[in-house]
């Protein structure tokens, strides 16, 4: 274990997460974990890391860091940092600020150390779940430990790593992304099963790790029905016919009509897309 980084300043958002917990959605808990999954797997592998390693998520833009020692460094998803480029892993130096001040296209930026981050597990994941108080959230002059001295991969003579290009993503393109039917599909108006992939929709300001709001044309509601289990992805449809998709740390039961449940390969994609973005859908064959 070895100090890396401290916190300067935290920004829109700041927090560790890993590939989520899983097997606790009966008693309430959310998964939490990566916003973008693909992108902190990515991270991790930069450095030879486990998939399920912490990383640090940083939302936007305003966080800020202080590296304490020398050592390897990986940057996925989001484009946001002015000293780290997105999908590259590079060996950085002790006293280097890091600013994330360059918000370009994607929201989620992952920065990985080798090993991973060293922090607490609660439920057997060290994913923080803020809203519901689980995990120890990140303040300014926090210091944050690496789980390891060097990255588990060969780094003699190798100024940087990158992900192919082809794999890596341009969140200001996203294509249109697949919808399955939700639990109470059947239940909707033909109009407005039209609606959801007619129409382009714009993402609301109203968002974070709970859910965001999409804004489009009114959609015909069904009555409510009983609280029921909701899935991360999950589009339910409340009284003012605006859609609103759960996300990680939203809540794990809703009463909501769901017209439809996101493709899980394209949860990646839509959580990337900023506010004010247009995004467009289509029923997946």
């Amino acid at each position: 274990m070895r100090r890396v980084i401290k916190v300067l300043a935290t920004g829109v958002g700041l927090s560790v997460q890993d590939q989520g917990r899983l097997g606790w959605r009966r008693f309430g808990v959310p998964p939490s974990g990566a916003m973008d999954r693909y992108a902190a797997v990515w991270a991790n592998q930069l450095l030879g890391n486990a998939p399920h390693a912490p990383v640090l998520e940083i939302a936007m833009q305003g966080a800020k860091f202080r590296v304490l020692e020398d050592t390897w460094m990986a940057l996925a998803g989001a484009d946001n940092s002015a000293e780290l480029q997105a999908w590259t892993a590079v060996p950085v130096q002790a006293g280097t600020e890091l600013d994330f001040t360059r918000p370009k296209a994607g929201i989620w930026s992952y920065l990985a150390v080798p090993g991973g981050f060293e922090v607490d597990h609660y439920f057997k994941s060290a994913s923080v779940d803020a809203r519901n108080g689980i995990g120890k959230i990140i303040r300014v002059g926090a210091v944050l430990n690496a789980a390891a001295h060097k990255p588990a991969i060969a780094d003699t003579g190798v100024s940087a790593r990158s992900v192919r290009p082809d794999l890596q993503r341009d969140y200001s393109k996203p294509p249109v992304l697949q919808l399955l039917p939700g639990p109470q599909y059947a239940t909707f108006s033909k109009s407005a099963k039209s609606q959801m992939v007619e129409s382009a929709w714009t993402i609301s300001a109203a968002l974070d790790r709970t859910g965001f709001r999409l804004e489009g044309p009114e959609l015909d509601v069904p009555q409510s029905i009983p609280s029921e289990p909701v899935l991360p992805g999950s589009f339910q449809v409340p009284g003012n016919g605006q859609p609103i998709v759960t996300l990680y740390d939203g809540p794990t039961v809703g009463g909501y009509p769901k017209i439809a449940v996101l493709r899980e390969a394209d949860l990646d994609w839509f959580v990337q897309c900023k506010p004010g973005m247009k995004v467009r859908f289509q029923w997946a064959d």
